[in-house]
C-alpha cells in the first residue's frame, strides 16, 4: 500500500525520495493526472498510524499530527547516504541551486534565477494546487476544496536521483528531433524564396553546415503593403504595434509563390523548414483556411466564445460582438476550437511540408487565462498542444516554444526569446543554461549572438565567442531581429568568420556524440550540459564554477565570456574534478585541482575525460542528416570508460524503438576498444564501414584485429587504427600492442 489517509490529508508515497501532500476541505481526494503530474507511480513505506502519522522509505520519514498543514502539524526527517535534515511545511529553500526563466526577452546581463529541483538543502516541494487536471487528452479545473496537492523531492546531495524523480512524477524528458542538435538559420526578415535559395546556397559555397532553414513571421502575409486581392486583417488584438498580421496563415505568394516547392527542394537538400506561428488572433476570415475551419466548428456545433466582463482586457472584444464577427477569440480551452484549428492550420503549415512549428507565443498581457481555466496562462498549455499535433504519422514529438515551467520537460525542445547582444549576457546565457538541467529544461535553444546587437556589425569577437558556447550547446541556432543589411550569416564577419567556422565544423564532428549524449540524457534524467555538482555533489568547488559544465559524459568544458588580452589570449581558471583531462586543441594533460587555461580567440577551454570512447563523423554540411558510415573513436589513454552509440532516423518515435545503439568500451591496462551491438532495430541502408579508433597518450607499436584486417599508422603521438568493411550489427574488438 503507498495511499494513506489521516483527518482531510491525504499521502501518496510516488518514489523512494517523493511523497505527495493533499489536503482537502471536503475529505475528497483526487487521482487525474495533470499537465505536470501523471499519477501512476507507487512505493511501499513503513506505515504507523496512531496519534501521529508515521510514513517512512529509505530517503525521509514523515509526520503527521493531523488538521491543516503547519510547520507543527506536518514535517519529515530526510536521510539519503549520510545526509540528514529536517523539513517543516512551509520552510524556505535556502540553498536552492537555481532554474530557468521562462524567456530571455529584454533580458540585458545577469538576472535573478527562479528556483530549481535541486538544492543545498537536500530537499524541495513542487506545489501542483493550481495545475489542472487532465481527462481524455483534455484539461479540467480542480475542485476548489481540493486545497494542496504539493509534492515533497527528498533527495540529499544524490541530485542524480531527484531528477530521476522528476521523471517519475512529471514524465521523461523525451528527446526532441535529431535537426535540433544541427545548425539553424533564422532572422526576422521578410526573405523571398529566391534570397533563402541564395542563403542556402551560401552556406555550402562557404562552407558552413546547415541543417533547419526558420521562415518567421513574413512567410504569411502582413497587414501593411497588401494589395489588390491579397488578404488583409481587419480585426484581432495585434502585437507589437498593433499589427494585426501578427497572427496569420495564409501564404504570402508575393515572397513564397511555390511554399510546396521551396520546402520539398530543401528537403531534398537535408535541411528541414520550420514556420513562426503566433496563434493569439487565430484563424480569421481573412486567411484562405478560414471557410475548412469554420465548417469544421459548425459540424461539431461549436458556439462562438462571447466574453463576460470578468476576461475581458479591453473594449476591443465588445467591440467584435456588436460587430458580429464570429469566432474572434483563440479558444485554446475548447478541444473542438482546437481540433479546428490544428485542421485547418495544419493544410497550410505541416500539409505542405514545414518540419514542425515555432511557437512564438507573447500575448498573455492580452488576455492571460486559457478560456474557461483558473490560473492556467497559455504557454505550457499550448506547449502540450503542438507537441501532441506534431506527433501525426508516428513522428517523434517536436515542440518549439519558450519554456512552460516545470513538467514542461515533456514538450521539447524551446528557444530563449530576445536577448540583448553583450559579454554579460552571454555569460549569463552560460549559466542559465547549465541551471536549467536543475528543472528538467536540456533542450534551451538560444539566439546565438543576442536578438537586439545594439552595435551592429561591431560586436565580432563576442558573436565568435557566442557560436563557440553554441557548439557546446543544444543547439547551433543563429537569430535575429532585422536590422538592414546586418544579420548571423557567420561567413560576413571578417576576420572573425574563419573562428566561427571552426566551431560550426567542430560540431558537425561531434554529432554522433552529442545525439548520443542527448538520447542517454532523456534516457536516464540526466542534463546534457550538466553543472560539476550534479556528478560531484560533496565537493564544495564543484559548486564555484557556474559557467563550467559536463557535455555529456566525456567532454568538460567553459565558454569564454570576455575579451582576449592585448596579446590576443584569455585566461580561464579551469577547475577539474577527480579524473584524467585532455584539452580537445592541444592534447595537454590535467589532473585533479585548479588549472590556468590559456586560449587564444580560435580556442576555448574544452577536455575530454581519460579513458572515454567519443564518436565523431567526417566533417558534413548535413550534421544530423549525412549517415554514418566512417565513425571516428577519439580515445585518451589513461583511464578505462564504456560509451554508447546511439543512431536512427531523427524523426520516428522513440517508443517504436527503431534504432542501432552500439556499446563501446575501451579497456586501459590491455589497450582494447571493443564495439558491442545491442539493439539493430534500424536500417539505414548500411551493411559495412570503416571504424576509425584514435588512441592519444599511448604507446604501441602496432593494432590487431582477429576478425577484419587493420591499417596502423602513428603520426604526432597519435595512433589510428582503421578496421575494415565492419557490418553495423557486427562485434569487433582492436586490441593495441
Amino acid at each position: 500500500m503507498s495511499t494513506y489517509i489521516k483527518d482531510k490529508a491525504r499521502f501518496t508515497v510516488v518514489t523512494e525520495g517523493v511523497i505527495r501532500m493533499e489536503y482537502s476541505e471536503n475529505g475528497k481526494f483526487v487521482d487525474g493526472e495533470t499537465l505536470f503530474a501523471k499519477r501512476d507511480m507507487c512505493w511501499d513505506a513503513t506505515v504507523t498510524d496512531g496519534d501521529v502519522l508515521t510514513i517512512k522509505t529509505e530517503s525521509f520519514t514523515l509526520y503527521y499530527i493531523g488538521g491543516e498543514f503547519t510547520a507543527e502539524s506536518l514535517f519529515a526527517d530526510i536521510h539519503v547516504d549520510g545526509f540528514e535534515t529536517r523539513w517543516h511545511y512551509g520552510d524556505s529553500n535556502k540553498e536552492n541551486l537555481g532554474g530557468t526563466l521562462h524567456t530571455l526577452d529584454g533580458v540585458d546581463g545577469f538576472r535573478p534565477l527562479p528556483d530549481g529541483l535541486l538544492s543545498k538543502d537536500g530537499w524541495y516541494v513542487i506545489d501542483d494546487s493550481s495545475t489542472p487536471f487532465m481527462k481524455d487528452g483534455w484539461i479540467e479545473n480542480r475542485d476548489e476544496e481540493h486545497k494542496l496537492d504539493l509534492y515533497l523531492f527528498a533527495y540529499g546531495r544524490n541530485y542524480k536521483a531527484a531528477l530521476s524523480d522528476l521523471a517519475a512524477v512529471s514524465g521523461k524528458m523525451e528527446i526532441p528531433r535529431k535537426y535540433f542538435f544541427g545548425s539553424w538559420y533564422s532572422r526576422w526578415w521578410p526573405y523571398s524564396a529566391d534570397e533563402f535559395k541564395g542563403i542556402v546556397e551560401d552556406y555550402d559555397k562557404n562552407d558552413f553546415p546547415l541543417d533547419i532553414l526558420v521562415m518567421d513571421m513574413d512567410w504569411h502575409y502582413q497587414d501593411w503593403g497588401h494589395e489588390d486581392g491579397e488578404p488583409k486583417y481587419e480585426y484581432g488584438y495585434g502585437h507589437a504595434g498593433g499589427n494585426l498580421g501578427w497572427t496569420g496563415y495564409t501564404w504570402n505568394k508575393r515572397l513564397i509563390p511555390d511554399p510546396e516547392g521551396i520546402i520539398k527542394d530543401f528537403g531534398d537538400r537535408g535541411i528541414a523548414v520550420t514556420l513562426n506561428d503566433h496563434p493569439c488572433d487565430g484563424v480569421r476570415d481573412a486567411d484562405e483556411v478560414y471557410s475548412r475551419f469554420m465548417e469544421n466548428l459548425e459540424k461539431s456545433g461549436y458556439s462562438e466564445v462571447v466574453p463576460t466582463i470578468e476576461d475581458r482586457v479591453n473594449d476591443r472584444e465588445k467591440a467584435y460582438v456588436e460587430k458580429g464577427i464570429k469566432n474572434f477569440r483563440f479558444n485554446a480551452g475548447s478541444k473542438v476550437y482546437m481540433d479546428a484549428f490544428f485542421d485547418a492550420t495544419n493544410a497550410e503549415m505541416e500539409d505542405k511540408g514545414a518540419a514542425f512549428r515555432w511557437l512564438d507565443w507573447q500575448q498573455d498581457y492580452l488576455y492571460p487565462n486559457v478560456h474557461g481555466m483558473n490560473n492556467l496562462t497559455h504557454l505550457k498549455w499550448l506547449n502540450h498542444l503542438y507537441y501532441e499535433n506534431s506527433k501525426k504519422g508516428g513522428k517523434r514529438g517536436m515542440s518549439f516554444s519558450r519554456w512552460g515551467g516545470f513538467g514542461d520537460h515533456k514538450h521539447p525542445a524551446y528557444f530563449s526569446g530576445d536577448s540583448t547582444t553583450n559579454w554579460d549576457t552571454l555569460a549569463f546565457e552560460v549559466q542559465m543554461t547549465v541551471s536549467a538541467g536543475n528543472v528538467g529544461c536540456f533542450w534551451w535553444s538560444h539566439d546565438i549572438g543576442g536578438f537586439m546587437d545594439t552595435v551592429p556589425g561591431g560586436q565580432g569577437e563576442v558573436y565568435a565567442r557566442w557560436v563557440q558556447f553554441g557548439a557546446m550547446s543544444p543547439a547551433l541556432r543563429v537569430h535575429m531581429c532585422g536590422l538592414g543589411d546586418f544579420d548571423r550569416r557567420p561567413w560576413t564577419w571578417g576576420e572573425y568568420s574563419p573562428v566561427m567556422r571552426d566551431a560550426y565544423h567542430l560540431r558537425s564532428v561531434l554529432m554522433p556524440y552529442i545525439y548520443s549524449e542527448a538520447k542517454n540524457s532523456s534516457d536516464f534524467s540526466v542534463p546534457l550540459l550538466r553543472a560539476l555538482y550534479i556528478d560531484h555533489p560533496e565537493d564544495d568547488e564543484a559548486y564555484k564554477h557556474p559557467g563550467q559544465y559536463f557535455f555529456g559524459e566525456g567532454i568538460m568544458t567553459a565558454p569564454v565570456c570576455r575579451a582576449v588580452d592585448e596579446d590576443g589570449f584569455v585566461e580561464s581558471e579551469i577547475y577539474f574534478p577527480e579524473g584524467i583531462w585532455y584539452d580537445w586543441f592541444t592534447g595537454e594533460k590535467y589532473g585533479e585541482g585548479h588549472h590556468t587555461v590559456k586560449n587564444t580567440l580560435n580556442t576555448f577551454p574544452m577536455f575530454l575525460r581519460a579513458g572515454y570512447p567519443v564518436v565523431t563523423q567526417p566533417y558534413t554540411a548535413r550534421m544530423t542528416a549525412e549517415k554514418l558510415t566512417s565513425p571516428r573513436i577519439i580515445i585518451y589513454a589513461g583511464d578505462s570508460g564504456v560509451s554508447t552509440l546511439y543512431e536512427d532516423d531523427g524523426i520516428t518515435d522513440i517508443a517504436l524503438g527503431v534504432c542501432r545503439i552500439t556499446g563501446i568500451s575501451y579497456d586501459d591496462d590491455e589497450k582494447s576498444v571493443t564495439l558491442t551491438p545491442y539493439t539493430a532495430n534500424y536500417d539505414d541502408g548500411i551493411t559495412a564501414r570503416n571504424i576509425t579508433v584514435e588512441l592519444h597518450c599511448a604507446d604501441v607499436l602496432e593494432a590487431i584485429c582477429d576478425t577484419h584486417s587493420v591499417t596502423f599508422e602513428v603520426a604526432g603521438g597519435v595512433i589510428t587504427a582503421t578496421i575494415s568493411d565492419v557490418a553495423p550489427d557486427e562485434s569487433v574488438s582492436v586490441n593495441f600492442r
